[in-house]
Parts: structure tokens; C-alpha cells; sequence
């Protein structure tokens, strides 16, 4: 089979059917742009001052919230579990008593005072009341 050549230029047109008005694409874009509404449209805005005023007071709550809290773990790691403390000195040889008086000062030493209130009244109870009493008698 032979393939008939085909030229576009040659042959016959065939029309489509449609066909346009004589002047209709030159006045075309005044008869979009006349259908359009000629009202302006209403701008909003993406923030609105509710919005950041909501915002504003959710921050403050968080803030508020987040404080007491950030303090009491702070507070935490600061301070020295004294047991541990007190099983470090008691089981380290290396550390006499001496040393540790060399290295406390006044203030320290004052703030390790207390004084023990206690009536007569309640060391008979606490006395009637434990059935080992020759373990307050032997110590």
C-alpha cells in the first residue's frame, strides 16, 4: 500500500459550521468588563483585632502557667538530696569529722541548730505507747 500524499494547502477546506459576527472580538473585552459588578469588593482582613487580642490573653494564661511550674522543677535540681548526702559522708573514709568542721563556718554551723521542744507528757505517751522499751534504755 501506497500512501497518497497529503498537502493541507491543496485540498478542499472543510468548515466547521460556527461561524463569528463581522467586529465581535474587538468589542469583547468592553462587554465582559461592562457585565462585571461595579461595587467594590469588601476587603478583610486576615487578623481581625479580636483575634489578636484572644491570642494576646492565651499567651499571658500560658506564661502564667508555665512560672510556678518552671520554679518548683528548678528548684528541684538544686537542691541536695541529704540522704544521699549524709551516705556519702558517713561511708567515705577519706573524710574525717575534722575536715568537715574545717570547712563549715558560723552560719552553717547555726543553721544546723534546732531545738527540741518536747513535754514530759508526750515522752510518757510515746513511752506507754511502744511495747520495746529496752531499746530507749540500752541507747
Amino acid at each position: 500500500m501506497n500512501m497518497k500524499d497529503f498537502k493541507l494547502d491543496n485540498e478542499n477546506k472543510i468548515t466547521s459550521g460556527f461561524t463569528v459576527p463581522d467586529g465581535y472580538f474587538e468589542s469583547f473585552s468592553e462587554k465582559v468588563l461592562a457585565q462585571l459588578p461595579k461595587k467594590e469588593p469588601k476587603t478583610i482582613a486576615l487578623f481581625g483585632y479580636r483575634k489578636v487580642w484572644y491570642y494576646a490573653a492565651a499567651a499571658a494564661v500560658a506564661i502564667t502557667i508555665s512560672i510556678p511550674v518552671y520554679n518548683k522543677y528548678a528548684s528541684r535540681q538544686d537542691e541536695i538530696d541529704s540522704a544521699a548526702l549524709e551516705h556519702y559522708i558517713a561511708y567515705n573514709s577519706s573524710i574525717s569529722e575534722d575536715d568537715i568542721i574545717n570547712l563549715l563556718n558560723q552560719e552553717d554551723i547555726d543553721k544546723m541548730k534546732f531545738e527540741l521542744k518536747v513535754d514530759d507528757k508526750e515522752i510518757e505517751d510515746a513511752l506507754k505507747s511502744n511495747s520495746n522499751l529496752e531499746e530507749y534504755l540500752i541507747d
